[in-house]
């Protein structure tokens, strides 16, 4: 999974919310938290915002067990 994700969870933000923030669609985010889909630049400048992390730190794998349970 990559950082993306457990970035979300620990906000305590849905993928619906962060759709909301970018612009963008639920699977959408499902599809980029899971690597299925790479971001356009301009999604990516958005989650960078969003987060306030960088586009390396966001894109990070970390494994799965550092996940959070949604």
């Amino acid at each position: 999974m990559l950082r993306i994700r457990h970035e979300r969870l620990n906000r305590h933000w849905t993928q619906a919310f962060v759709a909301e923030k970018i612009d963008t669609t639920k699977q959408a985010v499902q599809y980029l938290e899971t690597g299925r889909i790479k971001p356009s630049y301009e999604v990516l400048v958005k989650l960078e915002n969003l987060f306030s992390l960088s586009h390396r730190d966001l894109l990070q794998q970390i494994p799965d067990e550092n996940i959070l349970p949604e």
